[in-house]
């Protein structure tokens, strides 16, 4: 029996409710003849598994798009990358103005809640989306999407957002508890607008604008608040168009973080996913592209080889220092600030 024979096997034997990790852990310990450790099994599931999540979240396949500047390979890596963009219903309050109010509490006539969310995997082509019925928005009832994108970072190993720090991943973690959810196991987080707003000076640091600025896909249009509030109304064909929205938005959030991926720093470090003992690795995309610069990164007291990376361009230097300590003995830092 081959690997992805056995992983249907195993898939279709204890369905969707057991997740990837646990499941790749009891491949991996019945059959080490053929899984010798369990990142190749989760490699396995991974590329067998269809439908994410509780019943109608929906899948789309697009074709990929050419990107050549961005990067010249998929680095084919046991890491999870997940992408994802959630599109939340209005907060009903009861005002007296529209200018600097300080709403209270009590003032608040209805919370917001989750309309739909989208979210892919890095690199694959199915897109996973669910949105709200008609009769789960008029009761303000997000618990069974919320379900799905649950068990989506619950499996991931690293989540990207534009403004996840302060938006997506607050805004998830939420619902999550307000449903009953246990927390999602660990995962590192890459926030698009918080890497943007460091490193450039774009005019305005929105997802559309700077894909404009790049030559990017951009935002699907829409009628602004008109749409929400009609969707917060319960309006079927409104959730269409908001669900459809928020895949495109996943799709081109892609685009933007390959574009921008070589000059995030920190970048979560692939090439701990993929130690063989062998060979080095991008830290920022995993490739084993790494041409030699000629050139030191220096810290206070020592000097690191640098690289840059044949694939995505980002600069990585080794760990271990040039000089031995014998060079560095008679070596004087500056004191004080």
């Amino acid at each position: 029996m081959t690997k992805k024979e056995l992983a249907i096997h195993y898939r279709e034997k204890h369905g969707l409710e057991m997740p990837t990790k646990s499941l790749a852990r009891k491949m991996a310990a019945e059959h080490p003849e053929i899984f010798p450790d369990i990142e190749n099994a989760r490699t396995a599931l991974r590329t067998i598994e269809g439908k994410m999540g509780k019943d109608k979240i929906k899948e789309r396949v697009f074709e990929k798009p050419n990107r050549p500047w961005a990067y010249q390979q998929q680095i084919d890596t046991p890491a999870k990358i997940l992408i994802l963009d959630i599109e939340t219903a209005p907060i009903l309050a009861y005002v007296w103005g529209i200018w600097n109010q300080n709403v209270a509490t009590n003032q608040i006539a209805s919370d917001w809640f989750c309309l739909t969310w989208a979210a892919k995997w890095l690199f694959q082509d199915k897109v996973y989306s669910a949105k709200l019925t008609k009769r789960e928005v008029l009761e303000k009832d997000d618990s069974r999407i919320i379900r799905g994108i649950w068990e989506m970072v619950n499996e991931a190993d690293i989540v990207i957002a534009h403004n996840a720090e302060k938006f997506d991943m607050p805004k998830l973690n939420s619902r999550f508890i307000a449903n009953g959810l246990q927390p999602p196991l660990p995962y590192i987080t890459i926030d698009t607008l918080k890497h943007i707003r460091r490193h450039f000076g774009f005019v305005s640091n929105k997802l559309d604008y700077v894909n404009q600025i790049l030559n990017l896909p951009r935002k699907q249009e829409n009628s602004g608040m008109t749409l929400w509030i009609k969707c917060y109304n319960g309006d079927t064909e409104a959730l269409k168009e908001m669900e459809t929205y928020n895949v495109q938005d996943v799709r081109i959030l892609e685009e933007t973080y390959l574009a921008i991926r070589p000059w995030i720093k920190p970048h979560p470090n692939i090439g701990l996913h993929i130690l063989d003992g062998k060979t080095s690795h991008c830290p920022t995309c995993g490739s084993d592209n790494l041409q030699d610069q000629g050139k030191f990164y220096h810290t206070s007291v020592n000097r690191y080889e640098l690289f840059r990376c044949g694939n995505c361009g980002a600069s990585a230097r080794k760990r271990v220092a040039k000089d031995h300590i014998n060079l560095r003995r008679h070596l004087i830092t500056g004191a004080g600030k």
